[in-house]
């Protein structure tokens, strides 16, 4: 048999192996279902004239990630990106790639609230109770202090116990009260949010 000939019988024998393969799913689900690397996968999309994968830099981690959030669109349904990240633990990087497309029409817009309602807090807290308690970012409240002069809180932490001073029981007991009624405040405030 001449060489010619056997490179064209070759050829038969990998159009009909490769004839059966749904060319419309991408390079990392069909190398799965054959056991080949996603590489050899293109190589013979390409050889073949196969059309090309519709999202060809999707990797197997997206897919999971896409096939997670239409498994779980219900629970998803009206949290905002933000909690969906923190919640299911989903990286927040993510949050203008094809993933958070996909579920953009059936999150919430987490960016309601973008002012913090300074006016309602009690400035005498510690920084880190308020940031706590009002959700806001670390060193939100230092720069907000720093920024409008306003005085020290009323009870300080200790810089390397992160404890706070007292002076006695009494003003543990007020420090006690002013939280649980910090904590009320910015119940009701996210509650009308």
């Amino acid at each position: 048999m001449t060489r010619p000939a056997l490179r064209q019988l070759k050829r038969k024998a990998l159009m009909a192996k490769w004839s059966k393969v749904d060319w419309s799913k991408q390079d990392c689900k069909l190398a799965d279902e054959m056991g080949l690397s996603r590489e050899r996968i293109r190589q013979v999309r390409q050889r073949l004239g196969a059309p090309k994968s519709t999202h060809p830099g999707r990797k197997r981690k997206f897919a999971q990630a896409l096939q997670w959030a239409k498994d779980n669109l219900e629970k998803l349904r009206g949290l905002s990106g933000a909690e969906v990240a923190r919640k299911y633990n989903r990286s927040r990087s993510s949050r203008h790639g094809a993933l958070y497309e996909f579920l953009k029409p059936f999150l919430r817009d987490g960016r309601i609230i973008r002012k913090y309602p300074w006016h309602l807090m009690d400035l005498r807290l510690p920084n880190r109770d308020l940031e706590h308690i009002w959700r806001l970012p670390n060193y939100g409240l230092s720069k907000y202090r720093w920024k409008k002069r306003h005085p020290p809180p009323t009870w300080r932490v200790k810089p390397v116990t992160w404890e706070i001073q007292f002076s006695g029981p009494r003003e543990l007991q007020a420090y006690r009260r002013a939280v649980k009624a910090e904590e009320r405040n910015a119940a009701r405030y996210f509650a009308q949010a």
